[in-house]
């Protein structure tokens, strides 16, 4: 299915650091229930420009086998461009994931608190009908880059993705 996406810009800046832009995707054009999905399964959102090249490809692993009938819950992956540091002083063994096997120098990616940059988000909301199936509703709401991956000074960064979803309670009564 394709859908029109009202995108925003905000500046939330004034050190050039570069700012967000906010994309909405309205679902309740498909009815008061949304959009009928399996209990779980893949989410593809592809964001489009203007000029119909591909800005970002969001995959989404989602199971809500355990979401009761007439219950909500959301799911929010956020892509981060983390710096990869350089290390030429020692290597690290064979069978770490963050290094490569070059002798004489490796790179490690940073924690998560280090230097981390948000560059994409999407954050779906489902609910289930009475009857126990699951739909996404109201609205994808997705946060982009205003301007592409620059690399800062010849660093290299990697794309760090995370998902979420509400841990206590995981699922609410709909209102």
């Amino acid at each position: 299915m394709t859908f029109p996406v009202d995108v925003s810009f905000y500046s939330v800046s004034d050190d050039n650091a570069p700012s967000p832009y906010m994309g909405v995707i309205n679902l309740e054009t498909l009815g008061k229930r949304g959009y009928r999905v399996p209990p779980s399964g893949t989410i593809q959102v592809t964001l489009f420009n203007p000029n119909k090249t591909v800005v970002k490809m969001f995959v989404v692993v989602y199971d809500l086998r355990a979401m009761p009938a007439g219950h909500q819950t959301f799911l929010r992956q956020r892509t981060f461009s983390v710096p990869v540091r350089r290390d030429s002083t020692h290597s690290h063994k064979h069978g770490s994931p963050d290094n490569t096997h070059t002798p004489g120098s490796s790179r490690k990616a940073l924690s998560l608190g280090q230097e981390r940059i948000l560059r994409y988000l999407i954050h779906l909301r489902f609910q289930t009908s009475r009857s126990g199936k699951v739909y996404l509703h109201r609205d994808i709401r997705l946060l982009f880059s205003r301007k592409s991956m620059e690399v800062d000074s010849g660093a290299t960064y990697e794309l760090k993705s995370y998902t979420e979803t509400p841990a206590d309670p995981a699922f609410s009564p709909r209102c």
